[in-house]
Order: C-alpha cells, then sequence, then structure tokens
C-alpha cells in the first residue's frame, strides 16, 4: 500500500497522473449517515462516499469514522483568508447601502468603506507568516531515479499477486518505463504549482492545509445503503479508497480556485469603480459574496472543532 504522504498531492494534473497510476488494494468500507460528498456527478459511484482520516489519538478510527484533517498550525493561513473575505464583505456590503443616501455623513461613512476596502483588496495583510508551516509536496518514491521506480514497480507486483492478478511480463517490463516518465511529468506540475502558489499568497495558503491533510488510506465511509453498497460489489463498482480520497481533494481544489478567482475578479471591480468615482458597489458585493460562498465550502471539508480553534487563535493574533 502507498504511504499517505503519497495521497497527498495539491496540483490537480499531478495527483491525477499519479493516483491513476496507483495499484490499490481492497478498501475497508465502512456505511454510515449521510454527509457532504466530494464533488462529483449523482450517478457516480463516488457520490456517496467520503475518505475518513486518522484519529488525533494515532488510532485508526475503528470505533469511529474521523474527518481528515492536519494540525491546527497548518489551518491559520487558511483561517486568515476566511476572515479577510469576511471583513471584505462587510464594507462592501455597508457600501452598498449607502450609495443611495445623501448628506456630508453618508459621503464621509462612504469614502471610509471604501478606504477600508481599498487597505483590504490592494494591500492586504499577510495570510501566510514566517513562523507557519508550507506546502508539504515531497517526492512520492523516496528514492533515487530509476531506484524509486523500480521499487514502485515491485510495489505494485506485489499488491497485483494479492488480489490475483496476472498481467504478465512485458507489461511489467514497460511499466518501470511508464513510471519514470509519471516522475518526469510530477517534477513538471510540482514546479507549475509552485509557481502559482508564488503568484497568489491565497492559493498558497489554502494549499498548505491541504496537502498536508491525512487521509486513512484504506477506509472510506459510504453513506448509501448497504443493498446499494452489494450492487456496486457484485458489478466491481464499489470506489477504492484512492479514488474517494482524489475526489475529495479535487473537491477542496475547485473551490480553491473558486476563492482564487473571485478575489482577483473584487480587485479588479474595486479599481475600475475607485477610477470611476464608485458609482455602484452591486458588482463588487456579489463578487465578495462569490468568495465567501466558495470559502465557506471549502472550510466544509474541516471539522467544526478545528475551524473554531483556528479562529480563537485570529482572535488573540488580533488583540496582542
Amino acid at each position: 500500500m502507498w504511504p499517505p504522504s503519497f495521497l497527498l498531492l495539491a496540483c490537480d494534473g499531478t495527483r491525477r497522473a499519479f493516483l491513476g497510476s496507483a495499484s490499490c488494494g481492497a478498501a475497508s468500507v465502512l456505511v454510515g449517515p449521510p454527509t457532504q460528498p466530494a464533488v462529483a456527478a449523482q450517478d457516480s459511484e463516488l457520490y456517496l462516499a467520503r475518505p475518513m482520516g486518522v484519529s488525533k489519538d494515532g488510532s485508526d478510527g475503528k470505533s469511529s469514522s474521523p474527518r481528515p484533517s492536519a494540525p491546527l498550525e497548518y489551518l491559520l493561513p487558511a483561517a486568515r483568508v476566511g476572515t479577510h473575505i469576511y471583513q471584505s464583505l462587510a464594507y462592501a456590503e455597508q457600501l452598498s447601502r449607502l450609495m443611495g443616501e445623501t448628506g456630508e455623513d453618508a459621503k464621509q461613512k462612504r469614502d471610509d468603506a471604501i478606504e477600508k476596502l481599498e487597505h483590504l483588496l490592494l494591500r492586504p495583510p499577510a495570510f501566510v507568516r514566517a513562523t507557519d508551516p508550507s506546502v508539504t509536496r515531497g517526492d512520492p518514491y523516496n528514492l533515487p531515479p530509476l531506484v524509486g521506480e523500480v521499487a514502485a514497480q515491485q510495489q505494485k507486483q506485489r499488491e497485483r499477486q494479492q488480489r490475483s492478478i496476472d498481467v504478465g511480463l512485458a507489461p511489467q517490463l514497460f511499466e518501470v518505463g511508464e513510471l519514470m516518465g509519471e516522475r518526469r511529468q510530477w517534477s513538471r506540475l510540482v514546479r507549475a504549482e509552485r509557481a502559482r502558489e508564488d503568484a497568489s499568497e491565497v492559493r498558497r495558503a489554502l494549499n498548505i492545509y491541504t496537502t498536508n491533510l491525512n487521509f486513512n488510506p484504506t477506509k472510506y465511509v459510504y453513506s448509501g445503503s448497504r443493498e446499494e453498497k452489494s450492487r456496486l460489489i457484485r458489478e466491481d463498482k464499489l470506489p477504492t479508497a484512492t479514488e474517494v480520497i482524489r475526489s475529495d481533494l479535487d473537491a477542496r481544489d475547485l473551490y480553491r480556485n473558486a476563492v482564487q478567482t473571485a478575489l482577483d475578479d473584487a480587485r479588479a471591480e474595486f479599481v475600475y469603480q475607485k477610477k470611476n468615482g464608485f458609482k455602484d458597489a452591486s458588482e463588487l458585493e456579489g463578487l465578495l459574496r462569490e468568495a465567501q460562498a466558495a470559502i465557506d465550502k471549502w472550510f466544509g471539508f474541516v471539522p467544526d472543532e478545528d475551524v473554531r480553534e483556528a479562529l480563537e487563535v485570529l482572535q488573540r493574533e488580533q488583540a496582542g
């Protein structure tokens, strides 16, 4: 079985390349109550599946189904992004209400709101601080070139033998070459993602948490009925734990991208309106609402108690 770090890939293309090549054994599936599923089509077998995390006491969660999580310090940069979005939206809503009002007092309040928005959108605070942890994106092979690919091929062959799958000798020989190509692709995609993180601190802040998540690599929760599960088993369509984890990570990245796009658009709209005398704030408010909706969905994958703890830490930061 591949180590959990192999599954925790931040770049969409990288994750598909490597997860697609991983050979996984049968997953242990727990039938549980409906939960927030990863983004998948309604008719997809992944729609009712949710990955499991590892209990904070280090157990494999036999008596419960903990959600994937990372230590609190990895969540703080993302929590700063969320707080920033809510603060920006509050001032945009205030500005929208004041647009139709007349009088010197209303004008002063509009100017104050615009000044606050300029500070938040054009000169945002640092979401990632020097003391924060970083994105974790290591080499999944953990061995030198060629040696790592051969070791990975041997591991995959052992897993196939456990599942009584015989692919013959020739495919095994070609497999090492394919793994070498995938490793080169991994390196290119990692460099590209690092460049995107350098260009967007919002992206880097959310990736710090996502790339450090702890998943149970062999178990997940299926919230469908036992009859549905039995049918999927008979049809050989029951998702593997790897597929469920990949779907979960894809959903997190989808919402991350939505947050980043909405904030970029909100900054552009603010600059445009400020240049033209700020005659309308509705578009700015709408874009920040989109950012709020996306960050709420992103945090919907994070355990509630972790979100509460992160916000408490931020309150102490601001008070200090």
